[in-house]
């Protein structure tokens, strides 16, 4: 359970105590009413059932935070300002039954001008405490996303300087396959296909993952790799593969599915299948792979490797609170699933 500060116990009691200093100040002032004269017992009543109330909009208030919490990166006026007027509708709601309570018990029956009074202070000082609360939190959203983004590049500024020292082997690569692939002999066509292949895979990750891709281009780098894969392995694989027709346009940041394909064609075996299934539910990518696997492969599919590693580091920079990343074995199956909120802006961290 997560430990209160001090500040969440007394900041009620200050805001009670202000609240009805506000209401005797406004009220008592102009007709001379001296509420400390008045039985001890009526101001205990009154103060006590104020700070009770103050506790309880303390946590409606910490509810409001919380649910604005991970809507304050989509913030606008009007959204803000329905906040406000939502917060303030429940408290005018609570506020005033507890004025006939607290006057019920007090032998005062409440006059329109109690109505009023107490309202207005009252949803002035709930505007007032919500504001500074809810100010922190964007403050604290904003610095953020800011100490995120300069994480980034200084992350991309390093990368970048790895890829620049590595460019040099997956270019001079793609090139020497181009020209083994022109010195067969055409009636060679299975080497050729396999060249082929291994060029489209080596291209896309050269040229096209600079920047966002729609679905259908990861989906077709997708099954160009299971294509090569299938020239290397066993006639007995079993691979059945499923994508959502619904994703085509959607933008993803490229070679995230990838490595969970790559893993169970890594370690497949046993029965020696392999299920890949892709959905779309509410603009949200479902993404799971399934693969048989054999018992001499349980402490490495348990550990996991690098490429998932990696893969998770990319999502936490890249979709930060927006994915989940699952993987499972049970009975000789091995179960990876990737579910990533499909943004309708990605931020671009490419050059």
């Amino acid at each position: 359970m997560k430990k209160r500060s001090i500040w969440f116990w007394i900041s009620p009691m200050i805001f009670a105590f202000t609240v009805l200093t506000g209401i005797r100040l406004v009220s008592d002032t102009p007709t001379g009413y001296k509420f400390w004269e008045r039985p001890v017992g009526f101001n205990l009543i009154e103060i006590t059932a104020a700070i009770i109330l103050a506790y309880i909009f303390q946590l409606i208030i910490y509810f409001f935070l919380k649910r604005s919490n991970s809507k304050t990166g989509k913030l606008n006026f009007r959204k803000l300002l329905l906040e406000y007027l939502y917060i303030l509708l429940i408290g005018i709601l609570v506020v005033n039954p507890g004025l006939v309570i607290i006057h019920y018990f007090t032998n005062d029956p409440p006059g329109l001008d109690d109505f009023v009074i107490a309202t207005i202070i009252f949803s002035l000082c709930l505007i007032i405490i919500y504001s500074i609360y809810r100010g922190k939190q964007i403050l604290d959203a904003y610095i953020a996303e800011k100490l995120q983004t300069q994480r980034v590049k200084n992350m991309q500024i390093e990368t970048e300087l790895k890829f620049l020292k590595a460019q040099f082997h997956p270019h001079f690569l793609f090139n020497a396959l181009n020209t083994i692939y022109f010195q067969i002999d055409e009636a060679n066509e299975t080497p050729r296909n396999t060249i082929e292949k291994l060029s489209e895979l080596l291209r896309y990750q050269l040229y096209d993952v600079n920047h966002p891709v729609n679905m259908e281009q990861e989906f077709n780098f997708i099954y160009t790799y299971i294509d090569f894969q299938k020239i290397r392995m066993k006639d007995s694989l079993q691979l059945e593969v499923s994508f959502d027709p619904q994703l085509s346009s959607q933008k993803i940041h490229p070679l995230l599915l990838f490595p969970l394909i790559e893993n169970a064609f890594k370690y497949v075996g046993g029965e020696y299948w392999i299920k890949i299934d892709a959905k779309l539910e509410k603009n949200t990518l479902l993404f799971e792979v399934t693969n048989a696997i054999p018992d001499n492969v349980e402490a490495k599919v348990k550990k996991g490797g690098i490429g998932l590693e990696n893969l998770r580091r990319r999502l936490d920079i890249l979709y930060p609170g927006k994915y989940n990343l699952f993987t499972s074995k049970a009975n000789d199956i091995y179960v990876a699933k990737l579910i990533i909120e499909l943004l309708h802006e990605i931020k671009m961290y490419y050059h």
